[in-house]
């Protein structure tokens, strides 16, 4: 009996009746609604969040009265409560948020009074001056949509509009089987546009097609026996005593010649059996450059082509870019370097030492934000050596891994606002490891 009393209370108190005080327990074998007893606390704490958002704005507290209307349009959504909460929004200079929830109140709300409706227009009028009205368009029902990498489009429609500042932002959208569709556009102020997502279908996969069972090979044919072979044995060169120095083979009486007999072999060759000649090699692989406007690694990639025209000399041009991970001096500023390398080497077994002339380019850009976007480009030739080593893996293919270091024209200087924050001396270090292909 004591829930059927709460529930015509909490029940009472959502309305706005207050309940009797003789209030009389519910019929014998009567069964109280758990559904109701929810839904009647839901709508009382969203009327009580209402009066407590209309307080604080009445009060002048409009971080309050943002939270509590956002409280109460948790629970359910109600366009009169959304148009408060747009009206906040607008005094808190948050256009963008509060235009959607004003576009709504508008159209939607009769509940309002003309005062309290006139606030809305007025309000929704400086905020729909200050954002753009986006149109979106996908080709299909999306499983996900995000705008600047935020989830929106909960309810998965395939055409929507939404407000956003001006300026580029990106719409994203995925859905199972097809290639994510991607559209970056540049947000007007105070108007709108139309941004079509194009979702295109991935392939099918190719069919497998079924591995035939191996087939037995051929017996061999048998080698028919030439008839009337002639003799053949072996005869000694040199004195017995001393030892064999040789053997010739003989077929009746006479001797084979060196193309004929199956026991020569060919002279060897007057080099000693080594190769000669020009070979060459050509390689890629990874680097990593210290020195990049910051003691921080750069990482990046290196292609190189070498021409060994002796055993202990080898002439080399390598081209290779890095790029720094991360800002120069933990700011928004991004520097990379690219050039090429012309090398003299000299080798011995499989270690190489090299003089190494540089002609490359540094380059700082700074980002758009607090930066204006700037960007320099700065000419670095230089000087310097090289050591490492060949190390053989099986056929044409080694690795090639070395070291250099490099004394450049000048060095590197960033400031900001006259404050230095980089001040990089005239050096470059570098690593590579690569793949060699030789020829």
């Amino acid at each position: 009996m004591v829930s059927g009393r709460l529930a015509a209370v909490v029940l009472a108190c959502s309305f706005g009746v207050a309940p009797s005080v003789h209030a009389q327990d519910t019929a014998p074998g009567a069964t109280v609604d758990p559904e109701a007893i929810r839904a009647a606390a839901e709508e009382a704490r969203f009327r009580e969040h209402a009066r407590r958002g209309h307080r604080a704005k009445a009060a002048g507290k409009l971080v309050d009265a943002l939270d509590a209307y956002a409280d109460a349009l948790a629970i359910r959504p109600d366009p009169l409560i959304a148009g408060r909460l747009g009206v906040v929004l607008v005094a808190l200079n948050s256009p963008a948020e509060a235009a959607d929830l004003l576009h709504d109140a508008v159209n939607r709300d009769w509940s309002a009074d003309e005062r309290e409706s006139r606030q809305f227009s007025e309000a929704y009028r400086v905020a729909r001056a200050a954002v753009c009205m986006v149109d979106v368009q996908i080709s299909h029902m999306p499983d996900t949509t995000t705008l600047d990498g935020k989830r929106i489009n909960g309810k998965r429609h395939s055409a929507f509009f939404t407000f956003v500042m001006p300026g580029e932002h990106e719409i994203r959208a995925t859905l199972t089987g097809y290639r994510d569709g991607r559209a970056v556009f540049t947000a007007c102020k105070g108007g709108s546009m139309d941004v079509p997502v194009t979702l295109t279908p991935l392939p099918p996969d190719p069919p497998i097609e079924p591995i035939p069972a191996p087939t037995a090979p051929p017996e061999p044919a048998a080698i028919p026996r030439p008839p009337g072979l002639p003799e053949v044995r072996l005869e000694t060169l040199g004195d017995p005593r001393l030892g064999i120095a040789g053997a010739v083979a003989v077929v009746d009486g006479k001797p084979l010649p060196k193309q004929e007999d199956p026991y020569a072999y060919d002279d060897p060759p007057e080099s000693g059996g080594k190769k000669s000649g020009v070979r060459g090699s050509i390689g890629v692989g990874p680097a990593m450059v210290i020195g990049v406007a910051s003691w921080q690694p750069a990482i990046g990639a290196t292609i190189a082509a070498h021409l060994q025209p002796a055993g202990f000399f080898s002439i080399g041009i390598d081209a290779r870019a890095a790029w720094l991970p991360s800002g120069v001096g933990d700011r928004p500023i991004r520097a990379m370097t690219a050039g090429g390398l012309v090398s003299l080497c000299g080798h011995w077994r499989w270690l190489f030492g090299c003089a190494v002339g540089h002609l490359g380019v540094l380059k700082v850009d700074f980002d758009k934000g607090p930066y204006l976007g700037a960007s320099f480009v700065g000419f670095r030739p230089g000087f310097g050596g090289r050591v490492g080593g060949i190390i053989r893996v099986g056929g044409p293919f080694s690795v090639r891994v070395a070291g250099d270091a490099l004394g450049l024209s000048h060095g590197t200087r960033i400031g900001v606002n006259d404050q230095i924050i980089v001040e990089q001396p005239a050096v470059m270090i570098a690593g590579t490891t690569m793949i060699d292909w030789s020829f």
